[in-house]
């Protein structure tokens, strides 16, 4: 049997939860000292508060009397983790003064857990909520007494003091020569740029010269068929139907006259 049983109940302590049932929202607060201890209250116009918890003596009846640390810290964090998760549900509410409820833990489960809650006047119930408001303004000091924290912003730490050797070291580090920076991946890409637009442009220029070579080589080979098609001029006195043989000349032939 474990000798301080609440000592297991840490995990339950200092919990909120909202429970919204029907019309109605509740707001539930869970403490551990020398009992577990909670809250509910109701929001609104017609807010109230009820208050209830387990002793000792409460939590050794269900867990049983010889239950081990081991047993009642697994209990107590199965607890917890119903609470955290919102399996919350307000038995027998009524809005009759004086009226007895109770907070159900895992309503949906085999086997839920019941809290009965009785409400407290009106006075206890207002030193209840300034004892809540006080806790809240005392923690809202350490992020400059905002009510709610600034999820953009980390609190400031303060740097501890200076020593004098660290003073020195630093001093030291200071007058040392500052190696030069190593030259930046940028440089040589801009290299590799420069060197590939270098080879596209002999590329180009050895097609220039193998078009310019193709022309030449293609004209080379079309100069002796024109001049083989070209018919020869005839000779001097040649024959217009066989040119290679010069023209026959023809005498008149002159007959003589009757009258002699």
């Amino acid at each position: 049997m474990s000798s301080d049983v609440l000592a297991n109940f840490s995990c339950l302590d200092e919990l909120t939860q909202v429970i919204y049932q029907g019309v109605h929202r509740f707001v539930v607060l869970s403490t551990v000292s020398g009992q577990w201890v909670i809250h509910l209250g109701l929001a609104g116009p017609e807010g109230r508060w009820w208050r209830g918890g387990w002793t000792k003596t409460d939590i050794l009846q269900i867990v049983g009397s010889k239950s081990s640390d081991k047993l009642l810290e697994a209990f107590a964090e199965k607890l917890a983790e119903t609470f955290i998760q919102g399996e919350l549900y307000v038995g027998d509410f009524s809005t009759e003064k004086g009226a007895k409820i109770k907070l159900v833990l895992g309503p949906s489960s085999k086997r839920p857990m019941h809290i009965s809650l009785e409400e407290i006047s009106p006075q206890e119930a207002a030193s209840h909520a300034t004892d809540v408001f006080l806790e809240i303004a005392l923690q809202a000091q350490s992020r400059k007494c905002r009510l709610h924290p600034d999820q953009f912003t980390t609190p400031y730490v303060s740097p501890p003091p200076r020593t004098a050797s660290a003073a020195s070291a630093t001093a030291a580090a200071t007058s040392r020569p500052v190696a030069p920076l190593p030259p930046r991946a940028v440089a040589g890409t801009t290299k590799q740029v420069g060197l590939a637009a270098s080879a596209v442009h002999e590329k180009e220029e050895e097609i220039k010269a193998l078009k310019a070579e193709l022309e030449k080589h293609k004209q080379q080979t079309m100069e002796p068929k024109a001049k083989s098609a070209t018919a020869p001029k005839p000779l001097k006195g040649a024959s217009l139907a066989n040119p290679n043989k010069k023209a026959r000349k023809y005498q008149a032939i002159e007959f003589e006259s009757d009258e002699e």
